[in-house]
């Protein structure tokens, strides 16, 4: 029961809400039973796979989870979608039935509905992930790419959304999210974003079968390239041996096998003890008939083909390898394509020996097939991947135009007041002198009000052309506000700045007058000072600007004294 504890040492106890103790209890039995239900689903071979389907649609149909909150909805769904997902690969099940699944297609939907409307943004990466596995499921590898990399997305925000109830329960989704992305990586061939998202073993060695199945699969995948994978495949088995003993039965098979792979050398063992330890090994391989998943199985296969050849028994690593390519799981292409390279080598070793030589003819065709089968689905990633780097690059450039355009007066298309701002902040911490100038243009409110406003409008453009075009090109030139200009000139001496601003003034008078009434300016320039802020360099420049206004305008001023006038007044 809750409790609060007192200054004085005395304890308070309350009794718990009955209602709230009974939302709780019906929320441990839901997901009890979804566990339970899952655990049978995703063993391969499933036990009962129609009956733990069964189960799972009970459960998500049952009254509590129908009006359950959004969290625990989305995970019983979760739950379900993995274990169907899982189901779907199963050798037996018809091609064509992941994608006639009307159910799994709902349950998918209600999940990201709930994710979109809840901002689960867990269950959104889950959801990715689940449609990255079903792509697999039909070698739509393109699709798979899509969704991994949506959910890898998912994956990186800064908080991870749930709703679960305790932080302990939080964390333990977050682990089983991670778990399904790498696994969906795993079986894409993508080791190397695999290792990001695989925990490495705590003290206890949770977490340590993750890694060893990491480890055998990418060494197995280097070994296929052509590249040494001993290094991974001897990491994996020191972990296996490691976490051997506090192992479950359903992952020691695949501990076992990591042993078997780990070992280079190929062919019969050289002594009658060393072919009878093989022979060993390989029947208890064959034993360990059960494991966690599709992926596992083949490892299992590859590793008691391994040693049955160890053994001097080719034709019946020969046999377990053929009968797994007639009957291959789905969704695990790339690690089939081991197992087809493995059966076209144990092949042409028995042609060599003196064999048939058209089963191993034919295996090395069937190898070949699905090494072209590969390259096309490369073909077409990296397709996939210059779409995406396209679509990348023109976000990239659509918003370097938004920030432009954040960043620019729309009449003049001269710097705004904000992107002075960042310019003055980088000019004044640099350790060079620099000179600031306030500019007015003279009588511009008798423009407007006299002429018009379209008129008005001519002539800041007309001032903006020609101010630019008179300095140079690293000065700035930036529209203050109203009638009124901002230059900053780097590296400039508070002289030099005033010659220059004397022609662009020149010039700025030689533009048309509007009925009668001419252009000119009043500027007023200063130097900026050390460890002086924006605020500080432009009220004096308008100090100055404010001398020459009231001088008569047209003129340029310096000033070095302390700010004075309106914008010291008004504008600090």
């Amino acid at each position: 029961m809750p409790a609060d504890h007192g200054p004085d040492g005395t304890t308070t106890i309350h009794a718990v809400a009955p209602a709230a103790h009974a939302r709780a209890e019906a929320r441990a039995a839901l997901l009890d039973r979804t566990r339970n239900a899952v655990l049978t689903a995703t063993l391969v071979p499933s036990p009962d796979p129609r009956g733990s389907a069964a189960a799972l649609d009970a459960v998500l149909g049952a009254p509590a989870a129908r009006t359950a909150e959004p969290g625990l909805r989305a995970l019983l769904l979760r739950q379900s979608l993995v274990a169907r997902v899982l189901l779907a690969a199963e050798p037996a099940v018809s091609p064509g039935t992941c994608t006639r699944d009307t159910e799994t297609e709902a349950q998918l939907d209600e999940l990201l509905e709930l994710v979109a409307a809840h901002g689960l943004s867990l269950f959104g990466a889950d959801a990715q992930m689940l449609r990255a596995r079903r792509a697999l499921l039909v070698d739509d590898e393109e699709s798979a790419l899509s969704a991994v990399a949506t959910g890898l997305a998912h994956l990186e925000e800064p908080v991870l959304v749930d709703h679960s109830p305790t932080v302990a329960e939080h964390r333990h989704n977050v682990a089983c999210s991670r778990r399904l992305a790498a696994s969906t990586l795993v079986s894409l061939g993508l080791h190397d974003l695999a290792d990001t998202l695989v925990e490495h073993p705590g003290e206890d060695g949770t977490g340590g079968y993750e890694r060893v199945r990491l480890g055998v699969s990418w060494g197995v995948r280097l070994e296929r390239a052509g590249r040494p994978g001993g290094e991974r495949l001897g990491d994996a088995v020191a972990l296996a041996s490691a976490i051997g003993p506090r192992a479950a039965g359903v992952q020691r098979p695949l501990l076992a096998a990591a042993g078997v792979l780990a070992c280079p050398d190929r062919g019969p063992a050289p002594t009658a003890e060393e072919r009878r330890i093989a022979r060993r090994g390989a029947a208890a391989l064959a034993a360990g008939h059960v494991v966690p998943s599709q992926h596992d199985r083949l490892i299992v296969e590859l590793a008691r083909a391994r040693a049955l050849e160890r053994a001097g028994d080719h034709d019946a690593a020969v046999a377990v390898l053929a009968t797994r390519r007639t009957r291959p799981p789905r969704g695990e292409a790339s690690l089939m394509l081991a197992v087809t390279r493995e059966l076209a080598r144990l092949r042409t070793r028995i042609a060599t020996a003196g064999g048939p030589r058209q089963a191993a003819e034919s295996a090395l065709g069937d190898y070949v097939a699905d090494l072209e089968a590969e390259l096309w689905t490369l073909h077409r990633a990296r397709a996939l991947s210059l779409r995406t780097g396209l679509a990348h690059d023109r976000l990239r450039r659509e918003h370097g135009q938004v920030t432009a355009l954040a960043l620019a007066d729309p009449l003049t298309g001269l710097p705004n007041r904000r992107a002075l701002d960042q310019h003055l902040e980088e000019v004044l911490a640099g350790t060079a002198s620099a000179a600031v100038a306030m500019i007015d243009v003279d009588r511009f409110k008798q423009i407007n009000d006299t002429v018009s406003h379209a008129r008005g409008d001519e002539v800041l453009r007309g001032v903006a052309t020609a101010l630019r075009s008179s300095l140079r090109a690293p000065d700035l030139v930036a529209r203050y506000g109203g009638d009124e200009f901002v230059v900053v000139l780097p590296e400039t001496a508070v002289g030099d700045a005033a010659a220059a601003l004397g022609r662009a003034r020149s010039a700025v008078a030689g533009l048309p007058a509007a009925r009668g009434c001419p252009v000119t300016l009043s500027v007023g320039v200063v130097a900026a000072r050390s460890g002086e802020g924006p605020a500080d360099v432009l009220a004096r420049a308008d100090a100055a600007m404010y001398a020459a206004k009231r001088a008569g305008g047209d003129a340029v001023r310096t000033h070095d004294g302390p700010a004075t006038g309106a914008f010291a007044a008004n504008r600090t």
